[in-house]
């Protein structure tokens, strides 16, 4: 059953064929009842929709006005439909998902197969990269929906849920300072430190911080490779400036101890769910984007920011 009324339907055909005769061959009805249909509306609303012509009929302004609310209601229904069928899974949705490395693991498996077992006609496409890549990728339309860190507030950039994720320093089991819940900076860099390069969004906070104590100290490494981090703390030497989220599996497993920075300027790492303001998200795209604000809620540390 239509939401639009059959009278509706007849005006917008008669208006398309210019003629009642011709649109009642279109819509095999006889050419009186649809005569009498479009007269019935025109008392209805009382106003003339047609200027019966010798040759055909013409739509009046009033015609015109309401045939353009018809047309829209068309479309938005279509649309609808095309949502609710992408919903149901009866029609291929594709997605395109962006997410930093550190959820390249469990958090990403975990959104293909919940995808996969909830709507299995569903396409994914799944980019892992930095912030300012995942950025550009939402801004150019690449991208439907991502998860990055410490996100700028943008005119351009639509934050759907931000949690906050604790930074702090990572270093081995075998390490002084592992199985300590917090420590300060400054205990920190009695050590030799590793740090993430200015394409990773912690460095600004840990320059900031740095900043923020007057404290300058020269790091044994910078690099853009979180697992290069990881990989170096092992040593029981080092220590690297990481998020809890980075070491999620390690501190699991027990072979990395992540420790929380007290008297930091910036205590906290943003985690938003993001995407481009002025891009409508289609039913598939708001569907993961449930998914990814579910998993980022079961997060085993975040507080939520809405």
């Amino acid at each position: 059953m239509s939401l639009i009324s059959p009278a509706a339907l007849f005006l917008d055909e008669v208006a398309r064929s210019g003629s009642i005769r011709k649109a009642a061959e279109r819509l095999n009805v006889s050419p009186s009842a649809l005569n009498r249909r479009i007269l019935n509306l025109e008392a209805e609303y009382g106003l003339q929709l047609f200027d019966r012509l010798p040759r055909g009929v013409r739509l009046t302004a009033a015609g015109e006005v309401l045939l353009a609310d018809i047309r829209r209601w068309r479309n938005d229904l279509e649309k609808s439909k095309i949502r609710l069928q992408e919903l149901q899974g009866l029609r291929r949705g594709h997605v395109a998902v962006g997410l930093m490395e550190c959820l390249s693991n469990e958090f990403a498996t975990a959104l293909l197969e919940r995808i996969q077992t909830q709507f299995k006609q569903f396409t994914l496409d799944m980019f892992i990269g930095g912030t300012p890549q995942v950025l550009e990728k939402i801004q150019a339309n690449d991208l439907d929906v991502a998860v990055c860190f410490n996100v700028a507030d943008r005119a351009n950039i639509n934050k759907l849920m931000t949690i906050d994720i604790p930074a702090g320093i990572v270093v081995g089991a075998s390490h002084p300072l592992a199985g300590k819940a917090s420590v300060s900076l400054g205990e920190s860099l009695e050590f030799p430190f590793i740090l993430p390069d200015t394409s990773l969004a912690a460095r600004k906070l840990i320059d900031r911080a740095m900043q923020a104590v007057s404290y300058q100290a020269i790091p044994s490494l910078v690099t853009n490779s979180t697992s290069l981090m990881k990989k170096l703390v092992l040593d029981g030497r080092h220590i690297a400036f990481l998020s809890a989220l980075d070491v999620n599996e390690e501190v699991k497993d027990r072979s990395l101890s992540f420790v929380r920075v007290t008297g930091w300027h910036v205590p906290f790492e943003d985690l938003s769910l993001v995407a481009r303001n002025s891009h409508h998200l289609s039913s598939a795209a708001l569907a993961v984007a449930n998914i990814l604000k579910e998993q980022m809620e079961a997060l085993p540390f975040p507080r939520n920011k809405g």
